[in-house]
């Protein structure tokens, strides 16, 4: 297994020189491909201190002219990669020395791809060392435990509800190619699409407890993860593009009710994070979503053996609550 590693970066030096410095001494990966997104602060290797020519793996730098978000970045990214396996990776994240461990047990096995676990910033400032609960509670739902194991259906319809993040995973890149599983190319929850159709369509999903990465969470508004405007509402276009996918894949029907509960679920996390003022705006956005993409027979699918998720959908549907 070669292990092409695809990191963004948007005026994000400091962190990109760490993450490179980092896995030059781990010796895991065979090429790493930098996309920048239009920083406004140099990020280029050469600025940050770093020779490509003396780097000891392949670094390919790419610097795209207008900002287009992290989906793109990774998408660009991907066209690059040489490696049989790839990783995405945020510049102001880090990893493990587990992540050398995993790599090397993944040697001569096959699969779509592997899912890790991480540990949350937060849970190591309160002295932990892991995930957040809700996520540790989906891996011991799954019985997802050891170095690596074959995640069964079962267990990926009960893990496929973790948080989507794209660094978690390594997968086949003919897989995605092949598949043409892509991140949603918008501003905020670009990771999404990924997560999902990647549980969607795989044949052969591995995972790993070993803890292969840290991700960092910090307060501030230069975080997409903490944006309060209307940016919020492109998430629409990322659920859309995989709900669709239930009425044309048989084999996704197993994940379609983890899938709707989980994004009324986030309805509900972003209605939180907006601005009062973009509450029904939003509301009515989500209300056009459902009778859009969630036809009568699919909801009947989805809330059969869950009562209380249709019952969510219609106060949603009667403007009542989201």
């Amino acid at each position: 297994m070669q292990l092409s590693l695809i990191i963004p970066v948007w005026n994000d030096p400091k962190g990109l020189k760490r993450i490179l410095e980092q896995i030059a001494q781990m010796r895991v990966f065979s090429q790493v491909v930098v996309v920048d997104d239009a920083s406004t602060i140099p990020c280029a290797p050469k600025d940050i201190g770093i020779d490509p020519a003396s780097y000891p793996l392949a670094l390919k730098y790419r610097r795209i002219r207008k900002n287009r978000g992290a989906g793109y970045a990774r998408n660009l990214g991907l066209k690059y990669a040489t490696g049989s396996h790839v990783l995405f990776f945020d510049s102001d994240d880090m990893f493990t020395p587990d992540i050398v461990t995993l790599a090397n047990n993944l040697q001569g096995q096959e699969f779509d791809f592997c899912i890790f676990k991480h540990v949350d910033s937060r849970i190591r400032a309160e002295g932990g060392y892991g995930l957040l609960a809700g996520d540790e509670r989906r891996w011991q739902n799954a019985r997802a435990v050891g170095t690596v194991g074959n995640l069964t259906p079962t267990g990926a319809a009960k893990l496929c509800t973790i948080a989507a993040y794209p660094w978690n995973k390594i997968y086949r890149t003919a897989f995605l190619r092949e598949q043409n599983i892509r991140c949603t190319e918008i501003s905020i929850h670009n990771d999404i699409e990924i997560h999902w159709m990647s549980f969607l369509r795989a044949q052969d999903i591995l995972y790993s407890d070993l803890i292969c990465c840290e991700h960092f969470v910090t307060k501030g508004q230069s975080r997409l993860t903490n944006k309060t405007g209307r940016e919020r509402f492109e998430v629409l276009q990322a659920l859309a593009n995989v709900q669709d996918e239930f009425a044309r894949n048989p084999q996704a029907l197993p994940f379609l009710e983890p899938f709707v509960n989980f994004y009324v679920d986030l309805f509900g996390w972003i209605t939180k994070q907006l601005e009062t003022e973009l509450h029904g705006d939003f509301l009515r956005e989500v209300q056009d979503f459902l009778r859009q993409h969630l036809n009568v027979a699919l909801y009947t699918l989805a809330t059969a053996e869950n009562p209380a998720l249709g019952a969510r959908i219609n106060r949603i549907l009667k403007g009542q609550a989201l």
